[in-house]
């Protein structure tokens, strides 16, 4: 008992240490825990989260390795290592848009080597799924019915993607723009902002800040924004769901800042605009990937814990090579980060350049 009891000590401080970000300190307590008799798998899974957000990827995959081999029926891992080549593959993106939008980069380089492949996304996602090289027609929920049979041999989630391929720093498949949006749409959208801004000067910037109800610790207070946008001469555009509203209530936009949601809902429509701006700041969330995957220049505003695919300590992402991170260097503190995108936009504009 006291045993198991100093092997959950030793769990929830290495846990600690990783939200403080002491990564070093995480990695041993996680290994401590292990040897102390606690659950394996929950040490390695520890582990795997301190070497991606460390970028040391290959490390990462042995602890995957050892998960796989010592959970074989771990029913949230779709895939289990059966063989992709020459087989018929149905590509499942079961987690946020934001996710199936970065990974899906992978699906050109799993085309070339399965025989068929199918990619099913959620509904309000296929029209922009559509438009990513190497997925083709995609696919969704309600198609795989009795009504719409597909024979599949192998399937396999889209968070999984850098796993099969055993991806490292220098192999992510980082060429960018990865999708090609419809030219009928992107002139469309480029006509109906000149009109919005009835001639206004200035760059176009998207702004993004708030990622929704489940995650609060992604969120900017959207008075920081405004703050922002009052401050800096340009035209703006909320790039905001109408549906992500934090506890302020809504926001009052001031003149030179304009409701994306007015030029068209979701996902493909969003892209279009996107694709039309000049700069995107935003926090981590589909809009994020959307501008890095059309390769704007896009500046990602993150939280101190932040998730793993962006690494620690990082200003850039090898997963985006047009983005720029401004961190919180403490928890909450959102006014720092907020005063440093002010300060380096008017900065840029001094050079003409926001890229």
């Amino acid at each position: 008992m006291i045993l198991r009891a100093c092997s959950d000590n030793l769990l929830a401080a290495a846990r600690q240490a990783l939200a403080d970000r002491r990564l070093e300190e995480s990695l041993q307590l996680f290994t401590a825990a292990e040897h102390s008799g606690c659950d394996a798998a929950a040490s390695a899974a520890g582990r795997w989260e301190v070497f991606m957000l460390k970028g040391d990827f290959e490390r990462a995959w042995l602890e995957s390795d050892w998960l796989a081999a010592h959970n074989p029926d771990d029913t949230h891992r779709l895939w289990k290592g059966a063989a992709i080549a020459g087989r018929r593959v149905i590509l499942r993106c079961l987690h946020g848009l934001g996710d199936a939008v970065q990974f899906l980069r992978y699906a050109k380089q799993l085309r070339s080597i399965a025989d068929e492949l199918f990619v099913q996304v959620a509904p309000e996602l296929v029209p922009l799924a559509s438009c990513i090289a190497g997925v083709g027609r995609a696919i969704t929920w309600e198609e795989l019915s009795p009504l719409y049979r597909v024979n599949w041999d192998v399937e396999i989630e889209v968070m999984q993607l850098p796993y099969l391929f055993r991806t490292t720093l220098d192999s992510i498949p980082n060429r960018i723009p990865y999708m090609e949006l419809p030219y009928w749409e992107l002139s469309r959208v480029k006509r109906a902002m000149h009109a919005v801004q009835s001639g206004a000067d200035g760059p176009r910037i998207g702004v993004c800040w708030s990622c929704g109800r489940w995650d609060p610790a992604r969120a900017v207070p959207q008075a920081l924004f405004l703050r922002l946008m009052q401050r800096v001469e340009a035209s703006f555009y909320s790039l905001q769901d109408s549906r992500d509203v934090d506890n302020t209530g809504p926001l009052q936009l001031p003149a030179n800042c304009h409701h994306a949601a007015t030029l068209g809902t979701g996902p493909l429509k969003l892209a279009t605009v996107i694709a039309n701006l000049d700069l995107v700041i935003t926090v981590d969330t589909l809009v994020a990937h959307l501008a890095g995957a059309l390769g704007k220049p896009v500046w990602l505003l993150l939280q101190y814990a932040a998730d793993w695919r962006w690494m620690d300590g990082r200003d850039d992402s090898p997963w985006y090579p047009t983005m720029r991170i401004f961190r919180q260097q403490r928890p909450g503190d959102w006014t720092t980060v907020l005063e440093r995108s002010e300060s380096e936009i008017l900065r840029r504009r001094a050079y003409a350049s926001l890229g």
